[in-house]
């Protein structure tokens, strides 16, 4: 297993890492181009848009077109992207970047995760928390840097790391990504369809949809974190060092959440990951809104990080665990539709709160929507997965 998952864990580290260069630098450039928080949502909110629009298409292209061809053409976007970031002279130019950003994500993680799905099967959770575990040790490493990047060598150098890095991502995938995906059984050990899609459709469905849902929630905490938090430091004092360490902070905890909760879903079902999950969503959001100092916002970073890192490869877990083998890049293609739908809401909804009632209404919004799907958790999953 190990020797399986380093290709994915390589090639996720990358893909990822010129983002976590670009995320505190981004928000950061737009206010000096003019943006308050309501520009801030809408830039958000175009990645959202994007990338709710693009996953199942671009999902389905990888069952079709091998997911080599899909990761590869995801790696060429984020450079394009980060082109456009360092061209931009207004916020429509960064919000143009924005989008082709989210194209290229939208190619990358249906077919990451239809990639983990096929090559382990029942041990796709734990799989995943690796891999989700590599994307945020990339956003640890690059937003803790990007701060004292832009402090040394200005905002704009963040967006020149980033073409690097994408030049990197095409190297390895061309290396070591696996080729076109034919019928189970024929490339990697591919996983067969799980027993429950043939015996029981009904709650193989119900509980696909439920994980897209709890996708959508635990990613509107993500996408108010990369739209509004680095803004909301920098009004609460914190230097852009201070902002990429509190980033950093978020990150760490994310990584520490994926690789305790992968395994701990595959072993024990989904209820005892995502409840406590969504709860640590209402602490996090809780401690980041409270007029408490610094310490309030890096505690609450971390919580917030923590369910996320949980909540992510327990949800792509569940989803491989109920859907069949042909249809897999579809399935996490509906799946990052969902969480692409909760980052365009996260970037409207919280820019206008923000505007409107002040930098601490997005945390009080992703408060209330945990704590409610946490009771809709703890009615649905009264038994693991396939019970």
């Amino acid at each position: 297993m190990t020797a399986r998952l380093v290709p994915i864990g390589l090639i996720t580290f990358i893909f990822n890492l010129g983002g976590g260069l670009v995320a505190p630098a981004l928000p950061l450039y737009a206010r000096t181009l003019g943006a308050d928080y309501r520009d801030l949502g809408l830039i958000g909110a175009s990645h959202g848009l994007a990338f709710a629009l693009l996953t199942i298409p671009l999902g389905r292209a990888s069952d079709r077109f091998g997911r080599r061809a899909i990761l590869l053409l995801s790696a060429v976007g984020v450079g394009a992207s980060a082109a456009l970031y360092l061209a931009a002279n207004h916020v429509a130019g960064l919000a143009a970047g924005k989008l082709l950003e989210a194209a290229a994500w939208a190619a990358f993680w249906p077919t990451l995760e239809a990639w983990v799905a096929e090559r382990f099967g029942g041990r796709a959770a734990a799989a995943m928390g690796v891999a989700y575990g590599a994307y945020a040790a990339a956003f640890v490493v690059g937003s803790s840097v990007g701060g004292f990047v832009i402090e040394g060598f200005g905002l704009r150098a963040p967006f020149v790391l980033y073409l690097a890095t994408s030049a990197l991502t095409v190297i390895l995938v061309a290396m070591l990504a696996g080729g076109p995906t034919a019928e189970p059984g024929t490339h990697h050990g591919v996983a067969v369809t799980p027993r429950i899609v043939t015996t029981n459709p009904g709650l193989s469905r119900r509980r696909r949809i439920l994980a897209y849902a709890t996708g959508f929630v635990y990613v509107y905490g993500l996408g108010t974190i990369l739209a509004f938090l680095p803004a909301f430091g920098a009004d609460r004092a914190l230097s852009p060092r201070g902002v990429g360490l509190l980033l950093g902070a978020y990150w760490i905890a994310r990584v520490v959440g994926s690789l305790a909760a992968g395994r701990l879903a595959d072993t024990t079902g989904p209820r005892l990951v995502l409840i406590p999950a969504m709860l640590a969503m209402v602490g996090g959001a809780g401690l980041v809104s409270a007029p408490i100092g610094a310490w309030g916002l890096f505690l609450g970073a971390v919580a917030l990080g923590v369910a996320a890192g949980a909540a992510a490869p327990t949800c792509v877990g569940l989803i491989a665990d109920h859907v069949s083998a042909e249809q897999r890049g579809t399935a996490m293609g509906l799946f990052e539709a969902a969480c692409g739908v909760s980052i365009l809401a996260s970037g409207l909804v919280g820019g206008f709160a923000a505007a409107s009632l002040g930098g601490e209404a997005p945390y009080v919004i992703i408060g209330v929507l945990a704590l409610a799907w946490s009771g809709v958790l703890a009615r649905t999953l009264r038994a693991p997965a396939g019970v």
